[in-house]
């Protein structure tokens, strides 16, 4: 047996032992007498699933700045990073252990894929970007006056015990994680059988022209190879971009086409379009909070009117999500080759169709933004 396959072997083995422990040992039935168990046992879990480079951090925040939600950006990150090696089919297994243990506030499958055993949540690569983990009761170290700042939580927060994590957790009515290493929802059928999850799929999706040219500012070198590992063997620079598109465009309507033939996804998938989200803020994140059970406040209509019509950068923040929308989505439309479109619509074409893409037929219709290339 080679090497390669003991690996793999030893992979799907941890898989299976995570989830046994996690379900049979790590899940505790609640105590009447506690608060934070009972709390824990009527959560509701939200997956926000996605692709690269299409609005999903964005839509992250939208649940990150939510008083109820405990929220947590790619966790399944630091799976891909240890075994950069194996393919995206079989790192499925263990992302879907892990989210597994997460969302029922278990932070110990986690620890096995962090830096120094895990023992800090500063070890966790984009624990800033979570609110809940820059405040109480998982970073004493937080100042009130101050509120959630990503800097402030990086320099003061880091050193928390990941413990804290898990105690801050179960304080949540609402546990969302967000994925892009998610390519296959079949994977995540077991969870939705699960009685200790009420699990929801909100599936953003973006239009492909636009994905294709923010990749081109954006190192995945990574992530392409991991995608790409059973699909070619030739790595040029020149052909992945459109291997790896068409790849992507074929597991999201993959994704969408299980939603609608799926008794058990029935209720509890949710497809949005990222053109949607930042045209119409206010509709969807009624339709949103609606779908993922959250009160809508008049505080955050005013903050997400706000980052969707501003350019303006979020403090501290490795990532920009205000943007004004209107000039964003289109921007493909004059930054993008007519010869460059045309290649990626024929790789998406089917994805275009399902998601009401339309195709452009020629470069003056690309470059006339007067004419729509979504439908309604």
């Amino acid at each position: 047996m080679t090497i390669r396959l003991k690996l793999i072997f030893l992979l799907l083995f941890m898989s299976v032992i995570i989830l046994y422990l996690s379900h049979f040992l790590f899940h505790k039935p609640p105590s009447s007498s506690s608060p934070s168990a009972s709390q824990k046992q009527h959560s509701v879990h939200v997956l926000v699933v996605s692709s690269w480079r299409s609005g999903s951090s964005f839509l992250g925040q939208i649940f990150n700045h939510h008083s109820d939600v405990f929220y947590l950006f790619e966790p399944g990150h630091h799976t891909w990073m240890k075994f950069q090696q194996e393919s995206a089919e079989l790192l499925h297994y263990p992302v879907r252990d892990l989210l597994r243990s997460l969302f029922t506030c278990d932070v110990s499958a986690l620890q096995q894929y962090l830096p120094n055993g895990g023992r800090r949540i500063g070890d966790m690569k984009f624990f800033a970007e979570s609110r809940a983990l820059c405040t109480p009761p998982a970073c004493s170290a937080f100042i009130p006056s101050e509120g959630y700042d990503r800097l402030n939580c990086f320099q003061r927060c880091r050193n928390s015990s990941l413990h804290k994590m898990a105690e801050t957790c179960r304080t949540y009515s609402h546990v969302v994680m967000k994925t892009v290493r998610i390519l296959d929802l079949s994977v995540l059928l077991p969870l939705f059988r699960d009685p200790a999850l009420d699990l929801r799929i909100l599936h953003l999706v973006r239009d492909p022209r636009a994905v294709a040219l923010s990749r081109k500012s954006f190192s995945l070198r990574i992530e392409d190879k991991i995608v790409l590992k059973n699909e070619i063997n030739d790595m040029k620079t020149n052909i992945m971009t459109s291997k790896v598109m068409e790849k992507i465009c074929r597991s999201q309507v993959a994704i969408n086409k299980l939603s609608r033939t799926s008794q058990v996804l029935r209720g509890r998938y949710m497809a949005i379009r990222h053109e949607d989200l930042t045209s119409k803020p206010i509709k969807s994140l009624q339709q949103i909070y609606k779908f993922s059970g959250l009160p809508l406040t008049k505080e955050l209509k005013r903050w997400i009117h706000n980052i969707t019509h501003e350019e303006v950068g979020e403090k501290n923040s490795f990532m920009t999500f205000s943007k004004v929308s209107s000039v964003a989505n289109q921007r493909w439309r004059t930054a993008m080759d007519f010869d460059s479109v045309k290649q990626i619509q024929q790789s998406c074409k089917e994805a275009m169709n399902v998601f009401g893409y339309l195709p452009a037929r020629s470069k003056s219709e690309q470059k006339n933004i007067t004419v729509h290339l979504m439908r309604n």
